[in-house]
């Protein structure tokens, strides 16, 4: 551990430990590797759908508008 990284620490329960156990050992990890695993794993899923533009679109009203399609695209897959 360099000094810049950090330690966390958390508590579960007798049958979560027993799943994050049987976890490690099917996938020859360390308790510890497979909680990084699972942190980063969850921190990267939380990107993806904070990246995702169907998440970020921008209110407006496509009604009575002939070019609906053609802009909810525009939106969606950023394009001009």
């Amino acid at each position: 551990m360099t000094s810049r990284e950090k330690v966390v620490q958390t508590t579960l329960s007798p049958e979560e430990h027993a799943i994050l156990r049987d976890y490690a050992t099917q996938h020859n990890l360390s308790l510890k590797e497979a909680v990084k695993q699972a942190i980063l794993a969850l921190l990267k899923s939380d990107k993806v759908v904070a990246d995702d533009p169907y998440f970020s679109l921008k209110t407006k009203s496509l009604v009575d508008n002939e070019n609906a399609s053609q802009e909810v695209d525009q939106i969606l897959y950023r394009t001009s």
